[in-house]
């Protein structure tokens, strides 16, 4: 069973993806209602509240019941690496070739590396921070130290 999801969900992940722009939003939650304890009404409508906004399910042949929505959801609305065709559609029920897979694989892909990238570089500047912090610190306790009268 969890092969199968697997398995949808790649396949869902690939279809159309490479007919879009990419676009790296910030990451937020995408979860319909589990999450937040809502009734599930919001389901009935294409746009769902997120941690930092109101996504929009950019396809017009997705409902807000089928079991990939969430999914779609969040790889389009948050993340921007899949995309669907000039007319709005995501057309999920059709095959999906290898090139399409492959340009969908290698979008998601690089949305991740790109956001990777941000993250090891925030936190490269947190530590460099947090070295000249320490390095301050151990300049004034030298001072302090140098201001003790001397023990007799």
């Amino acid at each position: 069973m969890k092969t199968n999801s697997l398995m949808r969900f790649g396949l869902g992940l690939a279809l159309g993806a490479g007919l879009g722009a990419i676009a790296i939003p910030t990451p937020a939650q995408a979860e319909l209602g589990q999450a937040n304890g809502s009734t599930g009404s919001e389901l009935q409508n294409p746009m769902v509240q997120a941690g930092e906004g109101t996504l929009v399910m950019p396809f017009t042949d997705v409902s807000p019941d089928h079991w990939a929505y969430a999914a779609l959801l969040n790889l389009a609305g948050v993340y921007g690496c899949v995309s669907g065709y000039p007319d709005g559609s995501f057309r999920g029920d059709t095959t999906v070739t290898r090139f399409e897979f492959a340009a969908g694989m290698n979008s998601c892909l690089n949305v991740l590396t790109e956001m990777a990238t941000q993250t090891a570089q925030a936190r490269d500047r947190e530590v460099q921070s947090l070295i000249q912090s320490m390095e301050q610190s151990l300049l004034d306790l030298r001072q302090l130290d140098a201001d003790l009268p001397a023990m007799p």
